[in-house]
């Protein structure tokens, strides 16, 4: 259903962000998460929503991968193209937990609804906290927010992983649908796929105990 798909994207693109090569991880990431979100729009049309800011997250990134590649790495418009990169990834983020809360709430995965909020929360305490850093006057509160704005980052990055994990392996058997899952070639992602097949199967085998 394309949410072990949004959970490869989403390493890339949110914890990616965190590493030296965030500008190139943006683009496979943003492009992965694009297709996902494209498969993931039969489930609930909302997810239309961050479709179309995944389509715009990857537009820029490419822009900035194109002007990086060329030297062109300066200036008011290649600024400008990562302050729109750096806030459009989290509000992103804000769309596509709506979107699996509505889903979640559909299927009645309460836990699920609970870690999207806590989860938003974090996403919306780091840019508050990425913003003030930028405007606060004062190298001491600049340095906290900026501290704060790192650890959120961190938390919401990882705690995205925690329920698109869950998602997987729980919503996509919530109506029996499995989908026919595939090596991809790449030893790390396999490994993740068994990993999500394994978690995926108990849950179904235990729903059929009950």
């Amino acid at each position: 259903m394309g949410f072990g798909l949004l959970f490869f994207a989403s390493f890339l693109t949110y914890f990616g962000a965190l590493s030296p090569v965030g500008t190139f991880t943006y683009v496979i990431g943003a492009a992965m998460m694009l297709l996902a979100l494209y498969k993931l729009v039969g489930v609930n049309k909302f997810f239309t929503v961050p479709a179309v800011g995944s389509f715009v997250l990857l537009i820029v990134s490419l822009a900035i991968v194109a002007m990086f590649v060329f030297n062109h790495d300066s200036g008011a418009v290649y600024n400008g193209l990562i302050l729109v990169q750096n806030y459009l990834a989290p509000v992103l983020l804000i769309s596509i937990l709506v979107s699996v809360y509505i889903v979640a709430k559909e299927v009645e995965l309460r836990k699920i609804q609970g870690w999207c909020i806590v989860d938003g929360l974090f996403v919306c305490v780091y840019i508050v906290c990425d913003i003030l850093s930028i405007f606060i006057v004062g190298e001491v509160a600049t340095s906290r927010f900026g501290l704060v704005g790192i650890i959120t980052q961190v938390l919401f990055s990882a705690f995205t992983l925690v329920i698109l994990f869950n998602c997987y392996a729980r919503i996509c058997y919530e109506d029996d649908r499995r989908m026919e899952k595939q090596t991809s070639g790449v030893a790390a992602f396999d490994v993740l796929n068994k990993a999500f097949d394994k978690v995926a199967n108990k849950n179904k085998k235990n729903k059929g105990g009950k």
